[in-house]
């Protein structure tokens, strides 16, 4: 009878992800405050809150924080993705379970949408979250919001759903500072039982990362280069995963790509470039 009715519980924060486990620094500091301060006061303050920021950044991962700090009170929790929202809204449109789709989100006591920008262009799911966002808000119930950029840079969003997430506080995520790489690196090693010296940390936060993702790729890599068995990542092995180039093939591996038809001179090996690696000795100016 709860299910028909439309009680079944909504998707729920990744338990995975939270307070506790998110990096914080001097480029991240406001907005993790101001989502703390939505957790505790649910409803009152800051609602809805829209975080911004491009990929990689921890926007997800601060969603489901916020998620999860509500519904440590017995609140019921929804968070999901924006395509999951779509998928779970399709299915009932096909199913003529639409009415039932509506029961199960408006009892939440907070809904949280990751990637909203992918709802561009999809009008009938506008129309739903729209519809929703106005029985929650008047409700006083948390609403919070996550895309890739700000709602007025969002395009394909109806103007009136654009204008909801306006309403409410805009934060913006930026790429980690100096200090928050160190910590990043620090924590990805420990996941893999590793150790690493203080230079090899440094060395490897100093190396240009615009998100906490590609910072993970760069580590990553230099774990690449650790040998079967060894539990300490040196600053040798980093260095040569990180800065070492793929072999050259040889002259004689590489067959002669120059047509017959073409100057008998043009097929000489000694005039033709196999291997050009460097991409600054491909820019070549001409002074008029």
């Amino acid at each position: 009878a709860r299910l028909r009715e439309g009680a079944a519980p909504p998707p729920a924060p990744s338990a995975a992800l939270r307070f506790e486990d998110y990096v914080v620094g001097a480029a991240n500091e406001p907005v993790v405050r101001a989502a703390k301060l939505v957790a505790q006061l649910p409803g009152t303050r800051y609602n809805p809150l829209f975080i911004a920021g491009p990929s990689g950044v921890g926007k997800s991962h601060l969603l489901h924080a916020v998620g999860n700090a509500l519904g440590a009170g017995g609140r019921v929790v929804a968070c999901l993705s924006a395509p999951a929202f779509v998928e779970e809204l399709v299915a009932a449109l096909n199913g003529e379970g639409v009415e039932w789709f509506r029961r199960r989100y408006r009892r939440v006591d907070a809904l949280l949408l990751d990637d909203v920008q992918l709802l561009a262009g999809k009008e009938q799911s506008q129309d739903e979250l729209f519809n929703l966002f106005d029985v929650l808000a008047n409700a006083e119930k948390q609403l919070v919001f996550a895309a890739d950029r700000a709602p007025a840079d969002l395009k394909g969003l109806a103007p009136r759903l654009t204008s909801r997430f306006e309403g409410g506080l805009l934060v913006e995520l930026e790429a980690p500072d100096r200090p928050m790489r160190e910590e990043l690196v620090r924590r990805q090693l420990a996941t893999h039982d590793l150790r690493a010296g203080a230079d090899v940390i440094e060395s490897l936060a100093a190396r240009p990362a615009d998100s906490a993702r590609a910072l993970q790729g760069l580590v990553n890599r230099a774990l690449s280069a650790m040998g079967a068995g060894e539990s300490e990542l040196s600053l040798a092995a980093a260095r040569t995963a990180l800065e070492s180039r793929p072999s050259r093939p040889s002259l004689q591996a590489v067959p002669s790509l120059v047509p017959a038809a073409l100057d008998p001179a043009l097929a000489s090996r000694e005039k033709v470039v196999w291997d050009w690696p460097d991409i600054a000795e491909r820019l070549i100016g001409e002074l008029r």
